[in-house]
This record gives structure tokens, C-alpha cells and sequence, in this order.
């Protein structure tokens, strides 16, 4: 009996050793991990970033020894996530600054619970790609494609920032340029068309609209071409939401009204209640160049048609510390909102592809006009409506 309970004694002993040496279960529902060895990549910490379910900017480093890297992140729903490896060689540098080419970023598509690995090497640009996921085996596959002909666009474009500008090579190096666009943008085509159940596939579509690189006809035709189990995937969601506000922007119809709370001020803005005045929807950010250039013929109009012309700014990607900062000092005193309020995401619904853009409503809330990229010629029709 005394040997028996000895025995017992001990076996509880071992098990008690043996669950206080094993680590701790850790819950991966909202995590994901990244790694990867890389030839090439030769720097001590990468810079990452990425939008998180709320739309704000989240950005840190990523540690590098070696050629080697992990990193594990938190996230709620699927993101798509770039990693900028701070390697000289794969920096296109333009006088002061530099061209941000996709093809010098590691970039991956992340869900909770994701454990993802790059596989390649770093030359002047990331030839690396992930894998680990469906999703990201086939990103891997797209963007082993038109990576390197993103990389010879750029640098043919760095060639011409070295020549005079009187150079009559200049043009067949333009030429050449285009010729890689047109071809990179038909292999996304092609990729997002022949691959209807590819989540990869959903992300490319967002992003092609978000750039302008499909028609809104063939937005429509290639996001009804999507496989529908892909309709709780966050970027078929994004899509869907575009081609939604497709049909509501249109020229003639009447403007989705929207309420925020995301207000200077803090009171609540509703646009309906702007009906009986033009209004100047202006969607920009301080990180937008064109945006804030056209910003003082934005304030010189706001006061040159006071009485008939109301303003409304739709900021973008600022927090509204950084937002108050900016127009506060230079005198911007018009109504501005930010485009993210809890789950109403203004860009999306309104399919914003491009910024600046301008919307000119008229005093029925019709929508008269829309202007994306350079918004000059949206002056012009107001001042020919207020004659």
C-alpha cells in the first residue's frame, strides 16, 4: 500500500515537472508570423506598414541578422502588409527623394493565425515572395511576374532623370516605360480573371480600381466574375462596396447622403443638410502634394462664392490632431471630415480611386460633376454655375 502511494507520489511529480517545463498555450487568433531567409538582403532592420481595421496607419521595424528575419504581428481581419527592406541597392533615389516602387517591398497578404515564409533574394529590387498560405502562393505568383518588369519601368525612368531634356532618347525610353505598364497591368488582368476563387486575386482587383488601372466596366465585370465564396473576404467586401458606389457616383445621380461624427468640432455633420447651396466635396490628405497645392484656390473660391457655394473636405489618412495642425494656421476654415467613422469608410463608398478628387453637387444634392487627379478644371465649372 505505502509502495503504491510512493509510485503515485511520483508519477504526479513527473507530470507536474513535465507541465510546468512546457510553454504556455498561446492563442494565435489574432496573430500572424512572417519570416524568411534571404540572400541579399543586407540591413539590420526592415520598416513595415500596413492599414488596420479602423484605417489608421501602423507602422514599426522589422529586425534583420544575418540575411534572416521573423516578425509576429496582430491583426483582426485580413491585411495586405509591406515590408520595406531599407536596402540601398533597392532604393530608387530621384535627386532629393525617390520613387516608392512595389517592386522594391516584400509584400504579403496576412490573416490571424497566418504563419507565412519569403523565399528568394534581394538584387536591386525584392525578388522574394511569400508562401505558407493559398493566398499568398498565389500573390506569389502574380507578383513574381511583374515584379521584375515594375523594377525595369523604374529604373528605365531613373535613365531619363539623367538625361537632358532635350535628348532625343528620351522618347523611346518613355515609350519603353509604357510598354512595361501596359504589360504589367495585363498580367493583373489576366491573373484576376483566370483565378475567380483566389483571394489574391480579390486584393488585386481593389487595388487596380483604387489606382484606376481598370475601367469602372471592367471593375464590374471582373468583380461579378469572383467566385461568391469569396464574399466574407475583406478585399471582395472592399470591391464590392466600389463597385456599389460605381453606380451611386455617377454624373445625374442624386449624392449618398452620409453622416459623420469625425468632425473638428466634434458635433455631427449630415450632408443633406447642406441642400439649397452648391457644395465642393474635396477628398485629399497632407500627404497628397496635388491635394494641398490646390488648396488656397480651394479657400479662395469658398470666400469668392460665400453666398451660393458651400465647401466640404474629406480628409484622408491623417488623424485629426495631424488634420487641425495643417488647416488651422492657413486660415482653412471649412467643414472637413475624416473618411474613416467606425465602420463607414467614405473612400469606399463613394469609390474614391485617386486624389485629389472633387465632386460639384448641385443645390438638389444631383451630383453635376466628379474630377480625379488634377482637379483644376473643376474651377472652371464653378465659376461658370455661379454666373
Amino acid at each position: 500500500m505505502k509502495l503504491s502511494s510512493l509510485k503515485l507520489s511520483l508519477v504526479l511529480l513527473f507530470l507536474a515537472s513535465v507541465f510546468a517545463c512546457s510553454p504556455e498555450a498561446t492563442d494565435t487568433s489574432d496573430s500572424f508570423t512572417v519570416s524568411g531567409y534571404v540572400p541579399g538582403l543586407d540591413t539590420k532592420h526592415m520598416s513595415y506598414s500596413y492599414r488596420n481595421a479602423e484605417g489608421k496607419r501602423v507602422s514599426d521595424s522589422v529586425f534583420v541578422k544575418d540575411n534572416k528575419f521573423t516578425y509576429t504581428g496582430k491583426i483582426s481581419e485580413p491585411t495586405h502588409i509591406i515590408f520595406w527592406p531599407n536596402v540601398e541597392k533597392t532604393i530608387k533615389r530621384t535627386g532629393r527623394g525617390y520613387y516608392p516602387a512595389k517592386s522594391s517591398q516584400f509584400a504579403f497578404l496576412a490573416s490571424p493565425g497566418d504563419e507565412i515564409e519569403f523565399k528568394g533574394k534581394v538584387t536591386d529590387f525584392v525578388d522574394a515572395y511569400p508562401t505558407g498560405t493559398k493566398a499568398n502562393d498565389e500573390l506569389a505568383e502574380i507578383n513574381r511576374k511583374i515584379f521584375p518588369l515594375m523594377n525595369q519601368s523604374v529604373n528605365t525612368q531613373l535613365k531619363i532623370n539623367k538625361l537632358d531634356e532635350n535628348d532625343p532618347a528620351i522618347e523611346d525610353l518613355k515609350a519603353s516605360i509604357a510598354k512595361l505598364d501596359e504589360q504589367t497591368i495585363r498580367l493583373k488582368k489576366e491573373f484576376v480573371t483566370t483565378n475567380p476563387k483566389s483571394e489574391a486575386a480579390a486584393w488585386y482587383l481593389s487595388d487596380m480600381m483604387i489606382r484606376s488601372h481598370v475601367t469602372q466596366d471592367e471593375a464590374i465585370e471582373y468583380f461579378n466574375g469572383l467566385d461568391k465564396g469569396l464574399a466574407n473576404y475583406t478585399f471582395y467586401e472592399a470591391v464590392a462596396q466600389r463597385v456599389e458606389g460605381i453606380e451611386s457616383t455617377k454624373v445625374g445621380k442624386i449624392m449618398p447622403n452620409f453622416i459623420s461624427n469625425a468632425t473638428m468640432d466634434g458635433e455631427t455633420f449630415d450632408l443633406n443638410d447642406l441642400r439649397g447651396k452648391y457644395v465642393l466635396i474635396d477628398f485629399w490628405g497632407t500627404w497628397c502634394a496635388p491635394c494641398i497645392a490646390e488648396m488656397p484656390t480651394v479657400k479662395e473660391y469658398k470666400e469668392k462664392y460665400a453666398d451660393k457655394l458651400v465647401v466640404l473636405g474629406v480628409n484622408n489618412g491623417d488623424t485629426m490632431e495631424k488634420l487641425k495642425a495643417f488647416v488651422e494656421p492657413k486660415g482653412y476654415d471649412w467643414q472637413q471630415i475624416l473618411d474613416k467613422d467606425g465602420e463607414q469608410d467614405l473612400v469606399l463608398k463613394l469609390n474614391v480611386a485617386g486624389f485629389p478628387t472633387k465632386f460639384i453637387l448641385s443645390p438638389e444634392g444631383e451630383i453635376l460633376n466628379r474630377f480625379v487627379g488634377n482637379t483644376e478644371e473643376a474651377f472652371d465649372v464653378i465659376d461658370a454655375l455661379m454666373k
